[in-house]
């Protein structure tokens, strides 16, 4: 059975972007994350210790993501990547990030990277 744990939503605000005001000012990103581990350890003993402690990654990715100066959301990406990578043992990383608003004439929508780390 595969099993993964998914977190949904996490607001960041980081200054990433071609445009000068993008990387002074900052603006809105949305993040997903999908991990992989082995879960059964957790399950069997219901012990919070030997899961991922979520709100720790949480506050991790909001402390980083205001120091960040991109040019690009796949420089960005590769970022928060290595971050989850470096903080817990995963066996796979899917995480996609989006900027809520780029600055587009004529362009509503969202524009997202997708990225998947495996370990073997």
């Amino acid at each position: 059975m595969e099993t993964f744990l998914k977190i949904e939503n996490i607001k960041l605000w980081a200054r990433v972007g071609v445009l000068d005001e993008e990387r002074e000012l900052g603006q809105l990103f949305s993040l997903d994350i999908f991990l992989w581990t082995d879960f059964e350890e957790c399950t069997a003993n219901d012990d919070i210790k030997k899961t991922v402690d979520y709100s720790k990654l949480v506050d991790i990715l909001k402390i980083q993501s205001k120091k960040i100066y991109f040019f690009t959301i796949e420089k960005y990406s590769k970022a928060i990547l290595e971050i989850i990578d470096g903080e817990f043992k995963l066996s796979k990383i899917k995480i996609i990030l989006t900027k809520c608003k780029p600055p587009i004439i004529g362009f509503d929508g969202k524009v997202s990277i997708v990225r998947i780390l495996e370990n073997k």
